[in-house]
């Protein structure tokens, strides 16, 4: 009760920044002056993605642990070795340290105006978990932030990936019921949030490419948008195309979808060079922006990263290609602490060298908190060249 407390005083507290709506293909301030997000994913912190996080996978040979792969079998094998006080509470370390309210001052001293934070359907089912999201948009709101709600886990699964919170899951699209819980979460987020400006929209699915095809994809943003309008008429939502193509993504007035962005995430795993990613992002550019203009809305690329090869000169020009381009963008991610030290610039923030990572299948609880302290970003690095990257030119 005190946190909450707490959160609602720090939100009324603080000067707000003015709400957006969607006006064409921009988001626009009460004015109608068109606000371009400029920004970067919080990854990592309320989603553990265990690839880019100082965590230990495998469990010791002859052990009955399974390997940690995600947010639940993590948290599940330290509480099935030290009980669910002890988790808790290393849980609550590692939320405390991966991300701080100096975080998001470093972010806008970036030059960045948003953040997207992702987070899993679990945390709303936590006793304090909508708190988390609180903190974000309190915590944005004074470093002149808008904030991106990223659901980056439903009930069931979207797909069979980890950052879905559990490995191999693929059942939103199967199971109905799964449907429903996911109209009844976002309802909860959007009452929450419905009259705070800060929040610049809804991102109401990350990466749903476990969709059987597009129409069923549809279905589920149909009712996910009309399960929101029930209690937030006016905040806009954005519907990602589950890489299906933004080609197979319907016009919004066709459903009667309003306030409704389009978003894409842009990675090309298969570039051979630090040029392969602005040469394949001008190639691809045009066919976007022709379907943009048939759907006449705004276009967010939530997520985005120029790794392998990526370096500060080629992230500069790859910005300036998506702001000629009037897109709004977001990229993938704010900080990685890997066992094995840099992982590139997968990054802004990262550890410089190896770390020592939390071993869930042996650690302490007081161990791994204090390994958790060595994760707070004032004690990595950021990545060689980044300072000055992101200021738009």
């Amino acid at each position: 009760m005190m946190i909450t407390v707490t959160m609602t005083a720090m939100l009324l507290s603080q000067a707000s920044l003015p709400s957006l709506k969607l006006q064409d293909q921009n988001f626009v301030d009460p004015t109608g002056k068109q606000v371009q997000l400029r920004g970067v994913n919080l990854g990592g912190w309320l989603v553990e993605e265990i690839w880019m996080t100082p965590v230990k996978k495998d469990p010791p040979a002859g052990s009955s642990f399974k390997e940690v792969k995600d947010h639940v079998s993590l948290w599940s094998t330290i509480e099935k070795r030290l009980g669910k006080d002890s988790m808790l509470r290393v849980r609550q370390a590692w939320r405390d340290n991966w991300i701080t309210e100096a975080d998001f001052k470093r972010i806008k001293d970036l030059g960045l105006n948003h953040v997207r934070v992702p987070f899993l359907y679990h945390l709303i089912d936590e006793p304090n978990g909508m708190d988390w999201l609180k903190k974000s948009v309190a915590w944005a709101k004074k470093n002149g932030l808008y904030v991106v709600l990223d659901l980056h886990g439903v009930p069931g699964g979207q797909s069979g990936e980890h950052h879905t919170g559990q490995d191999g899951q693929n059942k939103l699209w199967s199971e109905t019921e799964n449907i429903g819980k996911t109209e009844e979460y976002w309802k909860k987020v959007a009452r929450e949030f419905r009259s705070e400006p800060t929040v610049a929209a809804y991102d109401l699915i990350n990466e749903p490419m476990g969709a059987p095809n597009p129409a069923m994809l549809a279905v589920v943003y149909h009712r996910l948008i009309t399960a929101i309008r029930t209690v937030d008429k006016d905040k806009p939502v954005i519907i990602d195309d589950g890489y299906k193509g933004f080609e197979t993504t319907p016009h919004a007035n066709i459903g009667g979808w309003t306030q409704t962005a389009y978003s894409l995430h842009f990675y090309n795993f298969e570039a051979k060079s630090s040029a392969d990613h602005v040469k394949g992002l001008k190639d691809k550019l045009p066919k976007v922006k022709e379907l943009q203009g048939y759907r006449n809305a705004p276009l967010y690329i939530g997520e985005f990263n120029l790794e392998p090869h990526g370096n500060a000169q080629v992230m500069k020009e790859y910005l300036a290609e998506l702001d000629k381009a009037n897109l709004n963008w977001a990229l993938w991610t704010y900080k990685t602490i890997a066992p094995g030290g840099p992982m590139g610039q997968w990054g802004i923030f990262s550890a410089p060298g190896p770390v020592e990572p939390l071993n869930p299948f042996l650690d302490t609880e007081a161990q791994m908190i204090e390994k958790l302290k060595s994760v707070r970003t004032e004690k990595i690095r950021i990545a060689p060249g980044l300072e000055n990257a992101f200021k738009k030119s």
